[in-house]
């Protein structure tokens, strides 16, 4: 098997990782209110960390591109109600709830575009190497998986619906893993950056916008009913 072979399927190993993710959040049989709220805001933190500690900084240490890292940054927080505004016209029968999950699976799907080029690029060096790096990866994704199908069961989506999301996240990284494989260094610094800090902008609006406000609702609400996840499991 040859080095670029191994790094794709360490790639695809990693990126699967998310899939442990959707299975610790689908477990959860009926939630109430107060454990949805809890849900939005648990995923809210993981996107916002994942924006701010991993997306933006590759952009701002370059000065020369720190700039445009800010702008494509603001771009990609006033994307946020664009893209609410074409799925309303493209789907209609989708709600706004539906339609904020969907959002929350393109944003980690596009981000784990150039993090499927990292266990490929690391295997070049070594085995040793990429197979530490898929490792490292594969943790990092867990919490990942686990924000998406958090986002769609709390917005009243089904346990198959949050795994399909959570399968198109997860086909993100393989897409930036077989662009390396096929096309070399297709996406290069530049523009991984410029990537990187767009889905920034819109992770942090989704967050800040839909995620958080939504969670705090329901975590302070005197209501206890529970979310019925009866279409859940007819649809498991």
């Amino acid at each position: 098997m040859t080095p670029e072979v191994t790094g794709f399927l360490l790639a695809v190993a990693a990126a699967s990782a998310a899939l442990l993710g959707w299975v610790a959040v689908a477990v959860t049989r009926t939630w109430t209110d107060r454990s949805v709220g809890f849900a939005l805001l648990f995923s809210a933190a993981a996107m916002l960390l994942i924006s701010l500690v991993e997306l933006l900084p590759p952009g701002l240490r370059d000065p020369d591109l720190r700039t445009a890292t800010l702008a494509l940054f603001a771009v990609g927080f006033l994307a946020v109600p664009g893209m609410r505004w074409v799925l309303a016209r493209m789907l209609p029968s989708l709600g706004a709830a539906q339609s904020t999950a969907l959002l929350v699976m393109v944003a980690i799907a596009l981000h784990n575009i150039p993090e499927g080029a990292v266990p490929f690029a690391a295997t070049m060096i070594s085995i040793q190497a990429g197979i530490i790096t898929a490792i490292a990866i594969a943790l990092h994704n867990i919490p990942e998986g686990m924000a998406v199908s958090t986002a769609v069961l709390a917005m009243g989506g089904t346990r198959r619906r949050a795994l399909a999301y959570t399968g198109v996240s997860v086909l993100g990284e393989v897409a930036g893993a077989l662009l390396i494989l096929i096309g070399g260094r297709a996406l290069g610094p530049t523009g991984a950056a410029a990537l990187l800090a767009f889905v920034a902008g819109i992770m942090v609006s989704l967050c800040l916008t839909q995620l958080i406000p939504a969670g705090i609702g329901l975590v302070t609400g005197a209501s206890t009913r529970r979310v019925a996840l009866a279409a859940a499991q007819a649809g498991s």
